[in-house]
This record gives C-alpha cells, structure tokens and sequence, in this order.
C-alpha cells in the first residue's frame, strides 16, 4: 500500500506543478490564454483514452504492469514539459502525463478494493490524502524552484523523482479476478445498463468537470489579479491542505454512511463556492473561500469512488474505477476547452457562473435517478 501511496505523491505533485505553472508558461513562451485550455484538456484525453481502453486489465492480472508502464509515461511527460518551448510540445507532453494517470489510477484502486474490506472507504481516503500530498507540495516547490531558477526546473526535477519510483512498484501485483474472456469483453457496457452506476458517474462527472474548468482558469485569474507566481502556488497548497489533513476521516464517512449521500451532498455544497470565484477580486478572500471547497472536495472524492465500486461487481473493481475515470476525463476535457475561452471572452464571473451551473445541472440529474438513501444501506 507505501508503494501505491508514494507513486499517487510523486506524480500529482508533478501534475498540480503544470497546473500551477500555467500563467508562467503563458508569460514565458508567450501562449494565448486561449490556448491554455489546449494543453490542459490534452491530459484528459490521454487519460480517457488510456482509461476506457485499459482499465480492464487490471482485474485480469495485469494491473502491476499497468503501474510500471504509467510511472514511465508520468516521468516522461514531465522531462517532456522541462524541454517543451511551442505549444504543441506542451500539448503532446500534458497528454502522456495524462495517459500516466489514467493507467495507474485504476489499477492501484482496484488493490484497495479488493484487500481494503469494510474498511474501503478509508484506504480510499488514504490513497486520495496521499494524492493531495502531492499536490500539496508540487506547487509550492514548483514556484521556489521557478523563482530560484526557471519554469524548467521543477518539471525536471520532478519527473526524475516520479521516475525514481518506479522501484517502488517493480514487483507489485494486483491480484486478478476470476471472470471469463466473455465476461471481460462486455464489462463497460454491463456498467453502464446499471442505473446507480450511471447516478454514481454523473457525481465524479460534476466533480471532474469542475476541475477541467478550474485548471485553466485559476492561475490566469490570479495572475490578473495581480498575485505573483508563488502567491498562485501557495494557493493551490491552501486549496489542497484541508483536503490531506482530514482525507482519512473523510474517507471513513462513506463507510458509516451512504456513500451516495456523502458524495452528492458535498458535491452540491462546492456549486455556490464555484460560482463566487469569478466574482471575487481579491486575493485573500479567494484564499478563504477555498478552504471549505477543499474539505467538501476531500469528503466527496472518496464518497463517489466508494460509490462507483459499490454499484459494481468486486470483479470489475478496476473496470468500473477505470469508466468512472475516462468520464470524469471527458467530463474535465469539456471543461478545460470550453473554460478558457469564454474567460477570455466573457471574463473570470460568467466562466466560473457557467461552471456551477453545469455542475448543479449533474448534480440534480444523479440525485433524480437515484436518491441517496438517508441511512447506509446494509
């Protein structure tokens, strides 16, 4: 589980550092803030793509394999980012760090699944305070080596330690499930014919969706708010602090609990916070409106996992993980292309505005088709 904890660090804080370094790539290599959307959605579709067409193999022995190959795609697509200096190089190096995620992703979760038992909801948690950890490094250590040296250097310097762990998972296995070749073939499409699957998804959509508008849209918008490049960094670790501190007992709320209703009731509570940023001018008072979304994400993440596995068979574990992946993928692809420009022709408050709108629109959708139960259901 180290092993699985270690990999989730190393590359969100590679991940969380492109995120955070966005509006200094645009300043340094002069890329339209337009343009920004491009090489933010290109990592959701590498992930969905690996997600959809991969994941599966996971549940049938693979799912070691699937680690080793997506700590190699992180590492590389971080190096990429460090020699990048046109956008389509940006473009192409965000969609394999984006393939590295969605192949590890799954696979590991399938791990907890399988050996986490009545305790599923907090090894998810955990594995998720381990992934906000990177985060929570990543972007501060991205701007003091930025500042330091230059926008280069912390994507060097993180894709060799992601790289590095790879010897962490050299002989890891995932244990596999016992289905048939015929079963595996129809595994995404027996998912989707099940309504609380569909409820579960339309959860980690909303959520995903969210951050394939924030990812393009915040650095900018504190950029033109007049907040420096560390300042923009130590926004994100603020955002994310909250998230890690109380992930593990976040997590153990979907177990006493639905984790329908967990995940869908914190899912709502981000909307309003979403819709505000825009209209928010001040940099402190963005600071403080961050930290309840950070606990609302930290509670919801792992309540819609918990509640994309419970809707399916243990044996498409990784499967069901890897689906719920690729739509939040799309979901954060549509966000992040459809995000940037109409920040740059509306402005910051109807782009965030139309931002919670779509995620209160899925939000109601999934309680519709499936209304949270008010106690755990045995």
């Amino acid at each position: 589980m180290r092993s699985l904890y270690l990999v989730a660090g190393a590359t969100m804080a590679g991940v969380s550092s492109v995120f955070a370094l966005l509006a200094e790539i645009h300043n340094t290599y002069d890329i339209a803030e337009r343009n920004l959307g491009w090489i933010a959605g290109a990592a959701f579709v590498g992930a969905l793509v690996t997600q959809l067409s991969l994941s599966r193999y996971a549940d049938r022995g693979h799912g070691g394999l699937l680690m080793r190959l997506g700590v190699i795609a992180s590492a590389t697509g971080l190096l990429w980012f460090g020699f990048a200096d046109e956008l389509w190089q940006f473009i192409a190096a965000r969609a394999v760090l984006g393939t590295g995620v969605g192949v590890i992703v799954p696979a590991a979760r399938r791990f907890i699944i399988v050996s986490a038992g009545a305790d599923q909801g907090r090894q998810l948690g955990a594995f998720y305070g381990a992934y906000i950890a990177g985060f929570v490094i990543g972007p501060p250590l991205a701007g003091a080596l930025t500042v330091a040296f230059d926008v280069r250097a912390p994507f060097l310097m993180l894709g060799i330690v992601t790289g590095l762990t790879f010897f962490s998972v050299r002989r890891l296995e995932i244990p596999a499930a016992d289905v048939g070749v015929h079963s595996a073939k129809g595994v995404l499409r027996r998912l989707i014919h099940s309504r609380e699957m569909v409820a579960a998804l339309l959860v980690v959509i909303s959520f995903r969706y969210s951050v394939g508008v924030f990812e393009p849209l915040w650095a900018p918008h504190m950029d033109n708010l007049g907040a420096s490049t560390m300042i923009v960094t130590l926004s994100l670790s603020a955002f994310a602090l909250p998230m890690l501190v109380i992930a593990r007992w976040a997590g153990g709320l979907s177990d006493r609990h639905s984790p329908r209703l967990t995940s869908l009731l914190s899912a709502l509570a981000t909307v309003p916070l979403m819709a505000s940023y825009g209209w928010i001018t001040a940099v402190p008072v963005l600071f403080v409106a961050m930290l309840p979304h950070g606990i609302m994400e930290a509670i919801q993440s792992p309540g819609s996992q918990a509640a994309v596995a419970n809707a399916a068979p243990v044996d498409d574990a990784a499967s069901a993980q890897g689906l719920g992946e690729a739509m939040g993928s799309a979901a954060s692809m549509i966000g992040a292309l459809t995000a940037a420009p109409l920040y740059a022709w509306l402005g910051p408050g109807p782009a965030f505005l139309i931002g919670a709108l779509t995620m209160a629109g899925l939000l109601c959708a999934s309680w519709l088709l499936d209304p949270p139960p008010l106690e755990k259901r045995r």
